[in-house]
């Protein structure tokens, strides 16, 4: 070969080099932050007072990012929609230019035109199937889910083995009827509390029977109730106030999950802010005293001496069913993210919605006791997480995948993971105008059930209701 060829076999190499290494570099560039001109200030609007702290923290980031001012405005949640159109259609725009509402109020915003289709692509892994059909209006979605709501039980640890987790109500009563004080349960006070006044808590007695509206909550023809079951259900529910003995007009869930703290409740059901409240009093040591250790006795009179030492002294379960033949269902509630069409700069709103539901809602526990609806945190990033076909939701596999590596710290906790379970499996509150008022109605009947009154007669008055204001 002459050296002529030599040369020009190199030079080819090299371009060969340089090209391929110009592609890896292409191929493994970081991420690059969303590029968006925000030409006049936003404002955001939301009712909800707890999360005050993230959204003025988030809007002063924005703010320091853009160089355009962002604020986030916390207003009554009476007659939200209403005021949002009637600023947004004035002679001069002083409506929001995005707002946070709940999945119950997305019809009334996408009938009255305040709310601009959401097109990214893959929301449902972002964020879920789940989070998708809550925030879905006439088969379009029409906000960006940010962060959920349901119910889960807990129980002590320090009280309950493994072994004795009830998978039913029925289990809780038998074990209070064997349940016998001794040193290690002395300030027990209650076997089974959960605040009977709540309808979110109380749902779970009426929601496996019970069809709000179809998978996206939006389909008046899908609005049925099994009248017979139902009933059958709620006279249980009505059965266990003589075991439990828990006055609705008195009870509330900062009371309840202060017994469950202070180590007076065995069992209990509670919501994400009641969680959050727990978690709180755990980090600040805000606990009472466990004894080390305790004497069992054997089946042959046997003593032994067993450790004792639970971190956290709680555990998450799902809702348990009410028995072996009536199941149970939870409510869930998806807060999400909404762009205002009249906005100024409908691409920059935009951006401030991903901003809010994905890139900083990490923070939304720590911040305001809300789980975010980002599925996607939970691989420490916010690109789309693939769904598993060998997990019912994708979230459990995800974790245990995370724990395996070394290199990863999962940034959710295994409590928080059977909360997101729960939330999948749970009954999202409907969109459908005409049942607004259904949550304070049924609140009135389940109050009257627990105090006596007849559920066959309550039920039924419930189901007229229903389908006169559905007609």
């Amino acid at each position: 070969m002459t050296i002529k060829y030599q040369r020009i076999i190199a030079v080819l190499l090299v371009l060969l080099l340089g090209a391929q290494m110009v592609h890896m570099g292409w191929k493994n560039r970081p991420e690059e932050e969303e590029e968006v001109v925000i030409e006049h200030p936003l404002l955001i609007w939301y009712t909800d007072p707890d999360i005050q702290a993230y959204m003025e923290a988030a809007a002063a980031e924005m703010t320091a990012r853009h160089q355009v001012e962002i604020r986030a405005e916390l207003v009554s949640e009476v007659d939200y929609i209403e005021k949002i159109s009637e600023q947004s259609v004035a002679e001069e725009m002083t409506g929001p230019d995005l707002y946070v509402a709940s999945s119950a109020l997305l019809e009334k915003a996408v009938l009255a035109g305040l709310s601009v289709p959401v097109k990214d692509s893959d929301l449902a892994g972002t964020y879920s199937e789940k989070a998708v059909q809550a925030v879905t209006c006439n088969g379009e979605p029409a906000a960006w889910p940010f962060y959920i709501e349901t119910c889960v039980m807990l129980y002590n640890r320090y009280y309950v083995s493994p072994e004795e987790v009830p998978s039913d109500i029925e289990d809780i009563l038998t074990y209070a009827e064997n349940f016998e004080a001794d040193d290690l349960t002395s300030r027990v006070e209650n076997i089974f509390k959960w605040n009977v006044a709540d309808v979110i808590d109380n749902y779970m007695f009426l929601g496996a029977y019970t069809d709000l509206g179809g998978p996206n909550g939006d389909d008046k023809s899908q609005v049925s109730m099994d009248l017979d079951k139902v009933t059958e259900c709620l006279t249980y529910y009505q059965s266990l106030n003589e075991f439990f003995a828990i006055d609705a007009d008195t009870v509330t869930s900062e009371e309840v999950i202060k017994e469950f703290i202070d180590g007076k409740t065995v069992f209990t059901i509670v919501n994400v802010p009641m969680l959050a409240e727990l978690d709180r009093a755990v980090r600040e040591g805000s606990l009472p005293e466990y004894p080390a250790e305790r004497t069992v006795t054997g089946e042959d009179g046997t003593e032994t001496v067993e450790s004792l030492s639970y971190t956290p002294f709680y555990e998450v379960v799902q809702l348990p069913a009410l028995t072996d033949t009536l199941d149970s269902r939870g409510l869930s509630v998806t807060n999400s993210v909404v762009v205002n069409p009249y906005s100024g700069n409908v691409e920059a709103a935009e951006a401030c919605a991903r901003y809010l539901t994905q890139e900083r809602a990490g923070r939304l526990y720590e911040e305001a006791s809300k789980l975010t609806a980002c599925r996607s945190l939970l691989s420490g990033d916010t690109q789309p997480v693939q769904e598993e076909e060998s997990s019912l939701f994708g979230y459990r596999s995800l974790y245990e995948s995370l724990l395996g590596d070394q290199e990863s710290a999962a940034p959710v906790s295994s409590e928080h993971l059977t909360v997101y379970e729960a939330y999948e499996k749970a009954a999202e509150v409907p969109k459908i105008m005409e049942l607004s008022n259904m949550w304070l109605q049924l609140e009135v009947i389940l109050a009257d059930i627990w105090r006596g009154q007849d559920a066959g007669e309550k039920v039924s008055g419930f189901a007229g209701l229903l389908e006169a204001q559905l007609d």
